[in-house]
């Protein structure tokens, strides 16, 4: 459920006055997702109906709205099919609804994929060299907020649910990141900013060809390739298969025809996968809360981690 704050028709209506847009029509919540509530938001201007996408930040500060917000509106505007956040009528990007930072963009179409084939994995490749290349010069910064340190501190706080073999795996594969970060190989790998976050639900196709990049709020500044390892893991990897070496290269080629990697990111893209897929088990682990079962299943990426160690 990715609705976790719910409002009336005529609160929404009282927000959607600053874009004067036209007349609610009707708004569904979009079911997809663990963090942010996110709804389809139909408005009549006259004759003409435009679908958008209203998204209300649940563990986002008001501080990181404007990076998120000036990142996807610089992308859209070096011609990647992303939403652009809509201004309101005082030229504002980031606002407050239900005492919350909200964003609202237009609906971009197609769906998400549902079976991934090589020529799927091309494209999204070479999308995402782009993505790379277009958010250079962003003025606004953002730090990882699943930081190596994070990482460290979430694991000390699950340990005593871990079994010894999990536990041993789980530690030696943030042992490796570390010693990676702080080494000179870590010097030589490219940094910039990064999606964070690009799994197939954050994607969408229309006639085979890619007509979205969605969902931003995991974007932030970190080394390049963790963004290409965390597409990979996603796009190449099916829960209960094999992990598909021909989409893996696919994906590599496609990036290589924007921006070809260099010879330590092809060396160390195992190792990000792996670090990837712990960060993403914990993340997982930690959804539901205190008490709460985890919203996605941690074990798919743990099963992941397993096969690729």
């Amino acid at each position: 459920m990715a609705a976790f704050t719910t409002f009336s028709s005529e609160s929404l209506s009282r927000y959607l006055i600053m874009y004067e847009l036209g007349e609610l029509v009707k708004f569904t919540p979009i079911t997809q997702g663990i963090e942010n509530s996110n709804y389809f938001i139909e408005i009549a201007d006259q004759t003409v109906s435009t679908e958008y996408v209203l998204t209300i930040a649940e563990s986002i500060s008001f501080d990181d709205m404007p990076f998120f917000n000036d990142l996807m509106t610089q992308i859209h505007r070096r011609g990647l099919p992303v939403p652009r956040p809509l201004q309101t009528l005082d030229g504002m990007t980031g606002t407050i609804f239900c005492g919350k930072p909200t964003s609202l963009v237009e609906r971009l179409p197609g769906q998400h994929p549902t079976e991934v084939t090589p020529a799927y994995c091309v494209q999204i490749g070479s999308a995402l060299a782009e993505l790379h290349q277009s958010a250079k010069g962003l003025k606004r910064t953002r730090a990882n907020p699943y930081s190596d340190s994070w990482v460290t501190a979430t694991l000390d706080s699950i340990q005593s649910n871990l079994d010894a073999s999990t536990s041993l795996l789980l530690a030696e594969t943030a042992k490796q990141y570390h010693l990676l970060e702080s080494s000179s190989h870590g010097d030589e790998l490219p940094r910039g900013v990064i999606h964070g976050d690009l799994f197939r639900d954050n994607t969408l196709f229309l006639n085979g060809e890619l007509s979205g990049i969605i969902d931003f709020y995991h974007a932030c500044e970190d080394f390049l390739v963790l963004d290409i390892a965390i597409c990979i893991n996603d796009w190449c990897f099916a829960q209960g298969s094999e992990f598909s070496e021909e989409k893996r290269r696919s994906v590599i080629e496609g990036y290589n025809q924007v921006r070809p990697l260099t010879a330590t990111e092809l060396e160390m893209l195992g190792m990000f996968q792996r670090y990837a897929a712990l960060r993403f088990y914990l993340t997982r682990v930690l959804s539901g809360g205190a008490e709460g079962k985890p919203l996605k299943n941690p074990n798919e990426f743990l099963d992941l981690l397993k096969l690729l160690s």
